[in-house]
C-alpha cells in the first residue's frame, strides 16, 4: 500500500514534467533544419492534446476524495469534462491542418468543441462561485467583478476592437469576442474561492486555478489578434500558454486530492 502511495505521489510530478519537456521543445527554441522544424510541428500538435488530457486527469483524482453528490466531486468533474471537450477540439483542428490542408482552420469544426470547453469551465467555477459568495465581504465581491471588466475592456480596446470594425465574417467576430470573455471572467471566479477559502489549503488550490484562467485569457486574446493579423502558426509561443494553463489546472486537481487526503 506504501509503495502504491508513493507512486501515487510521483504521477503527477511525472506527468506534468513530460508535459512540461514536450512544450519546452515544440516552443522554446528556433529550429535550424527542416527535419527539426517539422519535429516541432508534430510535438506542438501532440502536446495541445496531451496537456488538456492530463489536466482531466488531475480534476479526475479530485473527484476520487468525494462521494457521489457531493458538489466538490460535481465541479471538478464538469472540469474533468471540459478537458476532455478541448483535447477533442485540439485533435480536430490538428487533423485539419496535416491531413486537411488548412494552415490555421479558423473558423472550424473544431471551435464548437472549444467553445463547449470554455462553457463547461464557467458552469463549473459558477458552482463554486455560488458556494463561496456568502464567504466574501461585499467590497471583495465588487473588486472581483471590476477585476474582470477591466480585464475584458482592456482585452477589447487592444485587440478586439480592431477585430469587431473589421471586415471579418460574423463567426470571426463572435468567436473573437466569445473566447477572450469567457477566459476574462473565469480569473475572478477562480479567485473567489481563493478568497473564500483564505486561510485554509483549499485556498492556494483555487489560486492555481485562477493562474490557469489567466493562461487561457492571455492564450485566447493571443491567439485572436494573431490569426485576424496572419501571424499565428502552431509553433507560435504563444501557444505555450494553452499548455500552462491546462497544466495549471491539472495541478489544482492533483494539488485538491492531496489537501482532501490529508484532512
Amino acid at each position: 500500500m506504501t509503495d502504491l502511495m508513493t507512486r501515487w505521489r510521483w504521477m503527477p510530478v511525472a506527468l506534468v514534467a513530460g508535459v512540461a519537456a514536450i512544450a519546452a521543445y515544440a516552443y522554446g527554441f528556433e529550429a535550424s533544419s527542416l527535419q527539426d522544424r517539422l519535429v516541432r510541428h508534430v510535438l506542438a500538435s501532440i502536446v495541445q492534446v496531451l496537456a488538456p488530457l492530463v489536466a482531466g486527469v488531475g480534476c479526475l483524482a479530485a473527484t476520487r476524495v468525494y462521494a457521489a453528490g457531493d458538489r466538490e466531486r460535481g465541479v471538478w468533474s464538469i472540469c474533468a469534462i471540459a478537458t476532455a471537450t478541448w483535447a477533442v477540439g485540439r485533435a480536430i483542428f490538428a487533423f485539419q491542418q496535416w491531413w486537411g490542408g488548412t494552415a490555421v482552420p479558423y473558423p472550424s469544426a473544431a471551435d464548437a468543441f472549444f467553445a463547449g470547453a470554455y462553457v463547461l469551465l464557467a458552469a463549473a467555477l459558477a458552482i463554486e462561485v455560488r458556494l463561496v459568495l456568502p464567504m466574501l465581504e461585499r467590497t471583495l465581491r465588487l473588486a472581483l467583478t471590476g477585476l474582470g471588466l477591466i480585464g475584458w475592456y482592456a482585452g477589447f480596446l487592444y485587440v478586439l476592437e480592431p477585430i469587431l470594425g473589421s471586415a471579418a465574417t460574423p463567426a470571426q467576430k463572435l468567436l473573437a469576442l466569445f473566447y477572450p470573455t469567457v477566459a476574462v471572467f473565469l480569473v475572478p471566479a477562480g479567485l473567489a474561492p481563493a478568497l473564500g477559502f483564505r486561510g485554509g489549503a483549499s485556498a492556494y488550490v483555487w489560486l492555481t486555478v485562477a493562474l490557469a484562467a489567466v493562461c487561457l485569457a492571455a492564450a485566447s486574446l493571443g491567439y485572436a489578434f494573431l490569426t485576424w493579423y496572419g501571424l499565428y502558426s502552431d509553433v507560435h509561443s504563444v501557444n505555450a500558454l494553452w499548455v500552462a494553463g491546462f497544466m495549471l489546472l491539472g495541478i489544482g486537481g492533483f494539488w485538491q486530492r492531496a489537501v482532501q487526503e490529508e484532512v
